[in-house]
Order: structure tokens, then sequence, then C-alpha cells
């Protein structure tokens, strides 16, 4: 953070402890304004130093653990386990974990990987949210092979199990709607719901559908 920001924030301490000082309160002004300068650079310092920012009470914390480790460095533990810290600062070594991860500083993906190179992370990082072509023809096959298997069922079964899963079209029906289509209560709809799962289950091991197992995790 530049030193033109922070004498701007400090500046603005200073003004407003300039409106808010009170003479008759008995406290001299270089100590009070001293304050305030310190603690609105200290917010800025907290909203404006990360590009996620943390909760203040996160930095309270941060501090604590900072300052743990310093402790554990002058007493000759330069290599600190997290129960070390965590004891000396006066939490948990959970509470440690979780704080730890919320403190990570993110890294930019137009960061370079290399410092003698150009390459940067995001021309090396894939899109998870993107299949690979062999990925995106086997859940087609996927899908082929158990619209096949629905066959089994009668048509008003195989019709239930399309609209409660959104087979065709991706949008899953109630079972209330459902019933108001067949005129059926919502109680029968789940007894054929429950009957036509319980036939498809008993086919999956003879239709060699366990091979898609990876593709649904």
């Amino acid at each position: 953070m530049c030193m033109v920001f922070v004498l701007q924030e400090g500046s603005i301490g200073l003004m407003r402890s300039i409106e808010k000082f009170k003479p008759q309160a008995g406290c001299r002004f270089p100590s009070y304004a001293y304050w305030w300068i310190r603690q609105t650079i200290r917010k800025a310092i907290y909203q404006h130093s990360r590009t996620i920012r943390l909760p203040d009470n996160l930095y309270a914390l941060l501090g604590k653990v900072i300052e743990a480790k310093r402790g554990c460095n002058r007493e000759g533990n330069h290599d600190p386990s997290k129960e070390d810290i965590a004891r000396k600062a006066g939490i948990t070594v959970e509470k440690l974990e979780k704080l730890q991860f919320a403190a990570r500083i993110p890294i930019s993906m137009q960061q370079t990987v290399w410092t003698d190179q150009d390459t940067t992370f995001q021309e090396i990082t894939a899109d998870q949210g993107v299949m690979t072509p062999e990925v995106e023809v086997a859940k087609q096959l996927m899908r082929r092979h158990i619209r096949g298997l629905l066959t089994i069922l009668s048509p008003r079964e195989r019709q239930i199990i399309k609209l409660r899963f959104g087979i065709d079209d991706g949008k899953r029906v109630s079972l209330l709607e459902i019933g108001n289509m067949y005129g059926l209560c919502k109680e029968r709809v789940r007894q054929l719901e429950s009957r036509s799962l319980n036939k498809l289950r008993q086919c999956l091991g003879s239709h060699g559908l366990d091979a898609y197992t990876d593709l649904l995790v």
C-alpha cells in the first residue's frame, strides 16, 4: 500500500478527531488525534490490502497468530507446529486451520508461472466447467443407454421417471404435478415411481451401467 494512500487516510482520521474532540473531557488533543489517525489507517488497510476483504475480527486473530509465531521464534522454536502456535495464541488448532484457510492470498491468473517466461497460470489451468471430448461422448452414450433401459417400463411408468428426473428437457416435475396430469393422487404417483426404480435397479448389473460410475462423481 503506497505512502500517499496512508497519508490520505491519516488526514481523514485527523479531520475526524478535530470534529469529535471535546476539550472539556480532559484529554490532550495529540493523544486523541493519534488514536483516530491510527484507527482510520488500520481500517483502510483491512479494507483495501486484500483482493477479498476479511472481517475485522479475523484481522485481530491473525495478529495474535503472527505474534504467537514470533514468540515461538524468540524461544528458539524456529519451526513451530500448529499445536504450538494455537496454544500460544489461545485458540484451538481447528480454529487456526480455518483462519489460515480464510486468510489465503489469491494468485492472479495473469501472473507468470516462471519468472523467466511469459506463460501465465491462465494458460496452463484447465477449465473445470468445460468437459473434454472424451467425457462428452461418454455422457452422451450413457444417456442413450439409460433411455434404452427405460423401455423395460410401461409407457406410464417410463413417462413418470422421465418427468421426475428431467430426462428429456432437464426440468424435474413434482409428484403433485404428475398426479394432476394423470388424475392420480400424490401417494399413488410416489408408489409408481418407487416400483419403476426397483425395476430399473434389478437390471443395472445385466445392462452394464456400472461402467459409467466415474461420470456420476
